[in-house]
């Protein structure tokens, strides 16, 4: 399964990320990829490490992507309304929202691939992540109000091929959804009062959405608070040191979570 750290920004989930990849990496093929928009994982990973594929995935890229595999049959069904060109692709795929919707499809389609035994997913900041996570579960939404408007329209639309693809693009998106069910996400914080209130939010925000958080992970504390599974105290020195100072504390959380 995918396993996920999410967070508001600064809390080190890429840092976290990156020394649960390293302990991942002892066991089998991991792969580390990472939709924040400043990536710092090239700053972290320098040097190539054994079993580990470092991945920063962007918007442009996805773009690109997405016009690639679903271009041709996003025209077909515009060309069913109106009388444009294939350049409107360019306009669709550089549209707000089409780039994060597709993301996280291709982190699945990543995992789906065999290449590898573990995936691990460094999220953006909090707001960007339920962003993501909302256009995913209201894309699939839509999709089902989509389908009923084209049986009340079947009579001036020509053929059934629009509905056949609305119907592909639909069981895409289910499958997408479904591995966000079974994704393991793990909550970072810190301990001042503003990042512990914000993580509260993101839980109940979890919640509302019908996923849920496997374990909360306190980082840069000595404290350990109800509800944390784990609590990872200040480190210093240049990043690759921290992340191997907290191989330790994620070799726990990979024990526990594997064994359940």
């Amino acid at each position: 399964m995918i396993e996920a750290f999410v967070g508001k920004g600064g809390v080190g989930k890429s840092t976290i990320s990156a020394a649960y990849a390293r302990v991942l990496s002892d066991h089998g093929k991991t792969l580390l990829v990472s939709t924040d928009y400043m990536p710092s994982l090239r700053h972290i990973f320098t040097r190539d490490i054994s079993n580990i594929t470092v991945m920063e995935i962007s918007e442009s890229d996805i773009a690109e992507e997405w016009k690639s595999r679903y271009g041709d049959q996003a025209y077909a069904i515009i060309s069913e309304f109106a009388d444009v060109g294939p350049e409107i692709l360019d306009h669709i795929a550089s549209s707000p929202g089409v780039g994060e919707e597709f993301m996280i499809s291709r982190i699945v389609d990543l995992h789906d691939s065999g290449r590898y035994d573990y995936v691990v997913w460094d999220t953006p900041a909090s707001s960007s992540t339920m962003h993501l996570l909302s256009l995913e579960r209201d894309f699939y939404n839509h999709l089902g109000r989509d389908l009923k408007f084209l049986i009340s329209a079947r009579d001036r639309i020509r053929g059934d091929r629009i509905g056949a693809i609305l119907k592909e693009w639909q069981k895409l998106a289910q499958d997408v959804w479904n591995h966000m069910e079974m994704t393991r996400f793990f909550l970072v914080s810190t301990a001042d009062a503003l990042s512990l209130i914000q993580a509260d939010e993101i839980q109940d925000e979890f919640r509302k959405m019908g996923l849920s958080i496997y374990g909360r992970i306190l980082n840069r504390s000595m404290e350990t608070l109800p509800g944390y599974s784990l609590s990872i105290p200040e480190l210093h020195g240049m990043v690759q040191e921290i992340v191997e100072a907290m191989m330790e504390p994620m070799e726990r959380i990979f024990r526990e979570s594997h064994r359940k």
